[in-house]
């Protein structure tokens, strides 16, 4: 469970400053000085390239404030190709990077003998191998980035800092909008499997205030105080009509004199998997944002090494990348 792969998808957005820039290929055109009638193909090209060497071609690209490294993935150092690879017809990169963390003094072992150590420097980065899928229609200003990481291995932060440089320009726009995004099927296919498996009320309060009766005084400081309700049978569905029903009943009943219905609100609940999500009932239960793990739809993990197959996400992003394209151009109404 611990290295279980996952997907993550985002939104990005094209944050112009001037009124005549709003598209990918705007941004392409001023960044790499495309002159007026280039053609879209050599357009991507020249941005494909300008992102592999930024995200890490020759040497690793440092994310300083997170502490890791991203890079342009090899099976070997004398190979002459790059994982990543490009569509100019789709707008599409794509391919496999290398990232981790670095910046601690560890050591590793031989799990056979205890005593076989060897130091890793502060400068040596434990590395792991990930899966990016990034479409950037030359029409439009959105984009969509989808993202392979690992329970408790990700790479997430410091690739949305790469591209907020990236995508933006001195003169034209600001940093890319990069939101996340699960698509519908996603979340249909939890809310539909999901059961309830905890409420809560929570709220910090003083403790002088609610202890007082017990003569316990503690000057400056508070705490925070969580009701949990946990339903006997396994089968609760949080639809919206029955959360409604228990959370009138409790929202009116009080401890001491705080209304449990001043507290934060929260519903815990797990599918039949046991894939859980924590969402605020205070929003609504459309919001819930379940996680893709990939072994869920069918992608494939070496029991030797814990990869994927990564020729399976390949196939796996490609195909929910068209599928998200054209439910998010629906939503928002455009056309590419």
């Amino acid at each position: 469970m611990a290295h279980n792969p996952k997907l993550n998808v985002y939104i990005l957005t094209l944050n112009k400053k001037k009124e005549e820039y709003e598209t990918f290929r705007d941004l392409f055109k001023l960044k790499y000085n495309c002159l007026a009638n280039e053609t879209d193909k050599n357009i991507f090209e020249k941005y494909f390239s300008e992102f592999l060497n930024s995200i890490g071609k020759d040497d690793f690209r440092k994310d300083n404030k997170s502490k890791k490294v991203l890079g342009a993935f090899k099976s070997s150092p004398n190979e002459i190709n790059y994982s990543i690879t490009y569509d100019s017809q789709k707008n599409v990169i794509a391919g496999v990077i290398d990232g981790g963390k670095y910046g601690i003094l560890r050591e590793y072992a031989d799990i056979d003998n205890k005593d076989d150590k060897k130091v890793l420097d502060v400068k040596q980065a434990v590395l792991d191998k990930f899966y990016i899928c990034l479409c950037t229609p030359l029409n439009s200003k959105y984009g969509y980035l989808l993202v392979q990481s690992y329970t408790e291995e990700t790479i997430q932060d410091s690739l949305k800092n790469f591209l907020k440089q990236l995508f933006a320009h001195e003169d034209a726009f600001y940093s890319v909008i990069i939101e996340p995004y699960v698509p519908d099927k996603f979340v249909d296919k939890f809310q539909k499997e999901a059961r309830v498996r905890l409420f809560t009320y929570t709220s910090k309060i003083g403790v002088s205030e609610v202890l007082r009766n017990e003569k316990i005084i503690v000057k400056e400081q508070a705490f925070e105080v969580t009701i949990g309700l946990t339903p006997l049978e396994q089968s609760f569905k949080p639809n919206s009509e029955e959360l409604d029903g228990i959370f009138n009943e409790f929202d009116n009943m009080t401890l001491q004199d705080y209304k449990l219905g001043d507290f934060k609100k929260k519903v815990f609940i797990e599918n039949e998997k046991k894939r859980k999500a924590n969402f605020n009932i205070e929003k609504e239960l459309s919001n819930i944002k379940p996680t893709i793990y990939l072994e869920d739809e069918g992608i494939t993990v070496d029991e030797n090494t814990g990869l994927p197959d990564f020729d399976q996400i390949k196939k796996f992003c490609a195909e929910l990348l068209e599928e998200i394209k054209s439910e998010y151009n629906r939503k928002i109404d455009i056309n590419e």
